[in-house]
């Protein structure tokens, strides 16, 4: 099995208190000293090119390198970089100012040039990582990077992304219609308060896992966004959702569907679904009655508002026929379980162990204890974080 490299992209400032020290003790301070032995990975973050290249001297074991902002200049680098498998570059001006003297074509090229080229052909993990308030809110042109990255996108293994909305728009306008051959993970936070991204990955049969905040997920990126909200969701279960095994989504807009008969509900291989932070606009029962999930293995839902209305929907969902056959394990945060009914533990047959937290106070408990046909295989369950057994 080959090993995926992994090109790290980042831009999260969180050295802050080493820069200072640096600052104090000055550039020697990051000199190596004469007993140092080189580990799997290294971290550089604001040091002069001489300090620079003092360090790639004594690196030949190094596997890993991370440069900080504020090393954006040229200087060459030698042969030693064929060993790393991983490099976070802390600037988006370093992967076209860090450069590499090329014997071979008579002319220096950049590292993410040079990078991409030494990887060969193996599977690639990528991480595209900016946060504006620590970079005094300057808006970076991602277009030439995004540009560069369609020529190996048929590479991306997993893809993850942690960008503001315009950042992200331009990820979805010049990546969302690739096709990716071999994405199996993406995941996708939307880091700021603005209006939820209509980001797709409409081009992936591979993909399994999704993880989604603040992020509106449809199919085709040209829908005006008032029909891509009201889509999404019925996108998603066209190319991709059939085969997704583990759905997270976080701060979400509201999911609103348009039912189509002929395959409704629609069947999907889904295991484990996290809903978290939903407030009350969140269709919840609309969500669980599009999809069939005859396979689902572990659900959490975190409600923050309208504990009642919210409950409500999940317990309608939950006495439809057949609908959660290999439920195992539940965790429900939030909710109000003051109307509980026997039904709603008749559709958990397999459920194992229950998780509650911050539950009003309710029957649900006595009814377990008082009817062993209920949950016949629940063992365990946990209520504001006292253990309670069967």
């Amino acid at each position: 099995m080959v090993v995926p490299n992994c090109l790290t992209f980042k831009s999260i400032h969180r050295r802050w208190s080493r820069d200072r020290k640096y600052k104090q003790a000055g550039a020697t301070a990051w000199l190596p000293s004469t007993s140092y032995t080189p580990g799997p990975s290294m971290s550089i973050s604001n040091n002069p090119t001489e300090v620079l290249l003092q360090i790639f001297h004594n690196a030949v074991a190094v596997s890993s390198l991370q440069l900080g902002s504020g090393t954006a200049v040229a200087f060459p680098i030698s042969q030693v970089c064929r060993r790393w498998r991983h490099i976070a570059l802390d600037s988006p001006a370093l992967w076209d100012d860090v450069r590499f003297s090329s014997a071979v074509y008579k002319r220096s090229t950049t590292m993410l040039d040079e990078v991409l080229s030494r990887s060969g052909t193996r599977p690639l993990r990528v991480v595209f990582s900016y946060c504006e308030p620590f970079q005094g809110r300057q808006m970076v042109d991602f277009a030439p990077f995004f540009h560069k990255m369609v020529e190996v996108c048929h590479r991306f293994w997993a893809i993850y992304a942690m960008m503001p909305r315009y950042a992200m728009l331009e990820l979805s306008a010049t990546l969302g219609h690739r096709i990716f051959p071999l994405l199996v993970h993406l995941h996708l936070v939307q880091n700021d308060y603005l209006t939820p991204a209509a980001v797709t990955f409409e081009n992936a049969p591979s993909l399994s896992v999704v993880h989604l905040e603040n992020i509106t997920f449809c199919r085709n990126r040209n829908r005006s966004a008032r029909i891509a909200l009201q889509s999404q969701f019925e996108d998603i279960a066209a190319p991709v959702m059939d085969r997704i095994h583990k759905l997270t989504i976080i701060r979400s807009p509201t999911p609103i569907f348009e039912p189509n008969p002929v395959h409704y509900p629609i069947k999907i291989a889904l295991r484990s679904l996290t809903l978290d932070k939903m407030d009350r606009t969140f269709g919840l029962l609309q969500f669980f009655t599009t999809f069939h999930m005859p396979h689902l293995q572990h659900i959490e839902i975190n409600m923050e508002s309208s504990k009642s209305r919210f409950s409500s929907q999940f317990r309608r969902a939950l006495v439809s026929p057949a609908i959660y056959p290999a439920l195992r394990s539940a965790k429900f945060t939030a909710f109000s379980f003051a109307h509980i009914t026997p039904e709603f533990c008749h559709a958990l047959p397999a459920l194992e162990a229950l998780v509650l937290v911050d539950i009003e106070p309710s029957p649900l408990l006595r009814l377990l204890r008082a009817d062993a046909s209920l949950c016949p295989a629940l063992h365990e369950f946990s209520m504001d974080g006292l253990l309670r057994r069967r």
